[in-house]
C-alpha cells in the first residue's frame, strides 16, 4: 500500500508544474486540490455511515494543515523556482527528519540496519541532487531547494504524529482521512478569499485539481494511514522515496527532462534503502 501510495503521489510535482504553466497560483491549485478531497472523501464517510468525532476531526485537521496547509504549500512555492524530479528529490530528505523525530518523541531506537538504511536512502538522495544539478540552470535554486527542504520537515512531523494516532484501535483511516481534508478544505477556502483568488480561478484549472486531488492526495493520503496501522512512520518514511523514481519517470515522459549516471545511481539507492529496512523488520519478526 505504501509503495502503491508512492507511486501514485509521483504525479504532485508534474501536475503542480503544469498549472502552474496554465497560469494558476499556489493557493488556487491548493484549493481546487482540497475542494475535490473533501468531496470524495465526504461522499465515503457519509456512505459508510461513520459518526462525526469531534476531537478526531480536531486532531487530524491540525495534522492536514501543517502537512498540506504549510508543508504543501511550502513545496509548490520550491517548485516555482525548480524542476519537478529536482523538487522531489530534495523533499525526500524526509527520512533522516522522521528518524530523528521518531527517536525523540516515541522514544524509539535505532538499530545498525535502520541507520543503514537511513545513510543509504540519504546517499542516493544525495547523489540524484547532484544529478539534477547538472541540468539545472536556474539562479533561485538554493532560495527553491531551502523551501522543500522546510517542506520535507514538517511532512516528517505529520507522519510521526499521525502514525502514532493511527496505532490506536478506535481509530479508521477513511474516517481519519475525511477529516484530515476537511480541515485541509477549509484552510485553504479561507486563503483564496482573503487573497481575492476566488474569483480569479480559471475552468482549465479544474481538470488538474480533480486528477491532484484523486491520485496525489486522497489515494496516496488514505494507503499512508491504512500502511501506518501496520508499518513504524520510520519504514514508510523510507518507502516514501519511491515517489522520486516515479516523478522523475513521469518529468521525463511529459516534461521531457533528461536523466544522467548520477541519477540513475541515486535512484537505485533510494529503492534499496526501503527493501533494507523492511527485510529487518521481518527477520526479527521471525
Amino acid at each position: 500500500m505504501a509503495i502503491l501510495s508512492a507511486f501514485s503521489s509521483s504525479v504532485t510535482s508534474v501536475l503542480g508544474k503544469y498549472s502552474f504553466n496554465i497560469g494558476a497560483s499556489v493557493s488556487q491549485i491548493l484549493f481546487l486540490r482540497f475542494f475535490f478531497s473533501f468531496l470524495i472523501a465526504g461522499m465515503i464517510f457519509g456512505l459508510a455511515g461513520y459518526k462525526f468525532h469531534f476531537k478526531k476531526f480536531i486532531y487530524f485537521s491540525m495534522l492536514g494543515i501543517m502537512n498540506y496547509g504549510i508543508a504543501a504549500y511550502a513545496f509548490f512555492v520550491g517548485l516555482q523556482y525548480l524542476n519537478p524530479a529536482y523538487a522531489t528529490v530534495i523533499y525526500f530528505t524526509n527520512p533522516i527528519f522522521v528518524s530523528l523525530l521518531q527517536t525523540k518523541i516515541t522514544k524509539r531506537k535505532l538499530n545498525i540496519v535502520n541507520i543503514s538504511a537511513v545513510a543509504i536512502s540519504f546517499v542516493g538522495v544525495l547523489i540524484s541532487n547532484l544529478g539534477e544539478r547538472a541540468f539545472s540552470g536556474n539562479n533561485s535554486i538554493v532560495f527553491g531547494t531551502l523551501i522543500i527542504l522546510f517542506s520535507s520537515f514538517v511532512n516528517a512531523l505529520f507522519v510521526v504524529a499521525a502514525s502514532d494516532k493511527l496505532k490506536e484501535k478506535n481509530t479508521n483511516p477513511f474516517e481519519s482521512a475525511f477529516y484530515t481534508f476537511s480541515g485541509t478544505f477549509i484552510y485553504y477556502f479561507v486563503l483564496v478569499l482573503l487573497n481575492n483568488e476566488i474569483y480569479t480561478l480559471n475552468s482549465k484549472f479544474m481538470l488538474s485539481g480533480f486528477i491532484l486531488a484523486v491520485l496525489a492526495t486522497f489515494v496516496p493520503l488514505t494507503l499512508n494511514y491504512l500502511s501506518l496501522k501496520k508499518l513504524q512512520s520510520h519504514t514508510l518514511s523510507l518507502i516514501m522515496p519511491l515517489e522520486l523514481i516515479f516523478a522523475s519517470v513521469l518529468s521525463a515522459m511529459f516534461l521531457n527532462e533528461a536523466f544522467n549516471v548520477l541519477k540513475i545511481i541515486g535512484f537505485l539507492m533510494v529503492g534499496l534503502a526501503p527493501i533494507i529496512d523492511i527485510s529487518n523488520i521481518e527477520s526479527q519478526n521471525y
